[in-house]
């Protein structure tokens, strides 16, 4: 398949759509023309922490409707499972377990699925250090036996390596690397989330190392807008920093964004404009039009840009950012307000502690705002005047 893999990761932590939504972002997928949904949810116990234990036939049952459903969108959906927090690299038991697991699934209509070995231990397993070099050599290994007894299915991987920050000693003397370089089957396909985990920049000089060592083009996992790690954030700026160039040197792009369902549909319109070329800036202001957010936002919209645009506003535009985000937290009313209220209200707030004058809080107010333990080093920065 030479097309370019574009779409939708459920793997973030802490959310788990339900099958209605997961419907409603295949139909965005559709709209924006992508062709892929990758089913890996961090809080499916089934998929990552209680991996031997079968579906529920229930559950398997409204998968399959959805992936049938998707077929005809002409979304393909790729189901992962994620072992690695106890996998036995060994075990023919734990080997079976995991066949049984990946056909169970990819029966209900699905030609493709993943292994995903993320955010796991880059050790080898002490039970297998007499068997494998390191942990890179056996999860190659693991692929190679997969692919041996699922020739007709297309296996996507997710390594324990998935960015370059991960090889410290750099990505061409990393053991884990060179060790599954050296063994993985060249048709599996490859997710790296670029030099990062959250990558401020993926542009083709960026995958050139990464892609030599494997010997092909990966597909990207992109966490831009991924809000799991810091869920108090949210970020939802332009879709900056990817250049259309990048499809040169990689196999595809998906967002793994935040589990908020009507946040997700938004922040997938960005995606759509990628994917036609289209400028990230005007595509940003047509989607902020199209999902009919009130024009206030634009003034306040630099402060939930991205991870990597965090800048403390001057003193002298705190009083017209405040009211800029007025009608946004008590006026606008839809689906994507409900999510982004707690974001928006939290917001105020903090720029309410840069106030001056009659609107300076005092520590009454911080105490109903923060948590206890943010209160008192507030508080404490206030009585000494620092």
């Amino acid at each position: 398949m030479n097309r370019f893999i574009s779409g939708y990761i459920e793997g973030y932590y802490g959310r788990l759509f339900s099958f209605e939504e997961r419907v409603g972002i295949v139909r965005k997928l559709k709209e924006i023309g992508a062709t892929h949904y990758l089913y890996a949810p961090k809080e499916d116990l089934f998929h990552r922490q209680d991996w031997r234990k079968p579906y529920p036939a229930s559950w398997l049952k409204e998968f399959s409707a959805f992936v049938t459903g998707s077929r005809k969108s002409g979304i393909r959906v790729v189901p992962g499972l994620a072992p690695g927090l106890s996998y036995r690299y060994q075990s023919a038991e734990d080997f079976e377990i995991l066949l049984r697991k990946l056909k169970s699934i990819s029966a209900s209509g699905c030609e493709e699925a993943a292994l995903l070995m993320d955010d796991i231990s880059p050790e080898l397993p002490k039970a297998d250090e007499k068997t494998f070099h390191s942990l890179g050599e056996a999860h190659a290994f693991l692929l190679q036996q997969l692919r041996k007894r699922l020739p007709k299915l297309r296996l996507w991987f997710c390594p324990t390596v998935y960015c370059d920050a991960f090889a410290p000693k750099g990505m061409c003397d990393d053991i884990y690397l060179k060790d599954l370089a050296r063994g993985i089957p060249k048709d599996i396909e490859v997710m790296w989330t670029g030099p990062k985990i959250i990558s401020k920049r993926l542009a083709p000089p960026d995958l050139q190392t990464v892609n030599r060592i494997l010997g092909h083009k990966t597909i990207l996992w992109d966490n831009l807008y991924a809000n799991d790690y810091c869920p108090g954030k949210i970020f939802l700026g332009p879709f900056l920093n990817r250049p259309a160039s990048v499809r040169s040197t990689s196999a595809g792009l998906l967002l793994n964004p935040t589990g908020l369902y009507q946040t997700d549909l938004f922040l997938l319109d960005l995606l759509g404009g990628f994917l036609k070329g289209k400028s990230p800036q005007e595509t940003w202001k047509h989607v902020v039009s199209a999902h009919k957010i009130p024009a206030e936002f634009l003034k306040i919209a630099s402060l939930l840009s991205s991870p990597f645009e965090a800048t403390i506003p001057p003193a002298k535009s705190i009083d017209t950012l405040r009211k800029a985000l007025k009608p946004l937290i008590w006026e606008w009313k839809s689906p994507l307000q409900l999510e982004l209220y707690p974001y928006l209200y939290t917001l105020d707030a903090d720029l309410r502690l840069l106030s001056v004058g009659k609107d300076k809080p005092d520590t009454t107010w911080i105490r109903k705002k923060y948590s206890p333990i943010i209160s008192k080093i507030l508080n404490q920065h206030l009585e000494t005047g620092g």
